[in-house]
């Protein structure tokens, strides 16, 4: 049974409008008006709650234009077929990374002071731990939230003894830390002037504020929020969208083996603000989400990490940014 109690309500109300004394019509009217009544009342409430992250998400866009913060996205989806997807859900978080494809946060003004607020991941890739924050302020020191997180010798009682679980060798203090986030989209010019591509495990630049709305909508969709039928649609936009860039990248590349190089980072000085962060010129936000990747400076992951990863540049308190060189 299809159970689409709006839709029969429609119909009843058509039928009844061309012959209003129909009794069979009349007795459906009277059995179903309850279930169609809620139905509408949800579809209204649904309808509204649209609305209200649109203009959400039209709000985010017009600062970051604004600001000069540039958005990404990644795939939502990892397979274009059905036969082509095997359920492993370790595979589908390699690729995509460590940026969770959707954690129903969105940047957001302070109601007190007019701030911006964004959600944070920290990710510990040498312990395969991380701490996601949902409203790190632009004005705040990335120094304060470390010495929050991972305060020093002085604040801890006994021997030294950091007080998380998995910090087995005490190396998480603040000042052992070091900061990097990944560069995305290398290789666009950052105006949307010419088609992006890029490959499908890649970071793909968000353009305009459709696609910054049909993204975020596609991932709550798939995440299930709206319902098994919209999940489903969401689902085929988005095998369509990475069969496309299956199909670009194929075309300039030759093969979807023909990978980019591992992407470069940027180091961050504790000193600087989120704000000098976000508006580095070589920052990519993917799906609305910082991600910071945090490394004890003496940890074999580290250097590792850096084997793979060039720096490019860092972060410095006073907002400017210095080659790989100078550094």
């Amino acid at each position: 049974m299809l159970q689409n109690w709006e839709e029969a309500g429609n119909a009843i109300e058509s039928g009844l409008a061309v012959d209003k004394d129909n009794k069979d019509l009349i007795q459906l009217q009277n059995l179903l008006g309850e279930k169609v009544r809620k139905a509408r009342l949800l579809r209204q409430q649904r309808e509204r709650a649209r609305a209200e992250r649109n203009s959400r998400i039209k709000e985010v866009w017009r600062y970051c234009k604004e600001e000069k913060v540039a958005l990404g996205r990644l795939p939502l989806v990892a397979t274009v077929k059905d036969d082509e997807d095997d359920g492993d859900g370790d595979a589908m978080e390699h690729r995509w990374h460590h940026h969770y494809p959707h954690t129903g946060q969105l940047p957001r003004r302070r109601s007190n002071d007019d701030v911006w607020t964004w959600p944070v991941l920290f990710v510990y890739p040498s312990h395969r731990q991380s701490d996601f924050i949902e409203q790190f302020g632009e004005d705040e020191l990335i120094a304060i939230r470390m010495a929050q997180m991972f305060p020093e010798d002085e604040t801890y009682s006994g021997h030294g003894e950091t007080d998380i679980a998995w910090d087995f060798n005490n190396e998480f203090r603040c000042s052992n830390l070091v900061v990097y986030f990944e560069v995305h989209c290398t290789d666009d010019d950052g105006d949307g002037s010419e088609k992006q591509i890029v490959h499908p495990d890649s970071v793909e630049r968000l353009t305009d504020l459709g696609s910054a709305m049909r993204f975020y909508e596609s991932s709550r969709a798939l995440k299930g929020d709206e319902g098994p039928e919209m999940a489903n649609v969401a689902r085929c936009m988005e095998r369509k969208h990475l069969y496309q860039q299956r199909k670009a990248w194929i075309k300039k590349h030759g093969s979807l083996w023909a990978k980019p190089n591992p992407c470069p980072v940027v180091q961050i000085h504790p000193g600087a603000t989120l704000a000098q962060v976000l508006r580095h010129k070589d920052l990519v936000v993917p799906n609305f989400l910082l991600t910071f990747i945090l490394f004890p400076m003496s940890h074999p992951a580290h250097e590792e990490f850096l084997r793979k990863h060039k720096c490019i540049g860092i972060v410095e308190p006073a907002g400017e940014s210095f080659s790989s060189a100078t550094v």
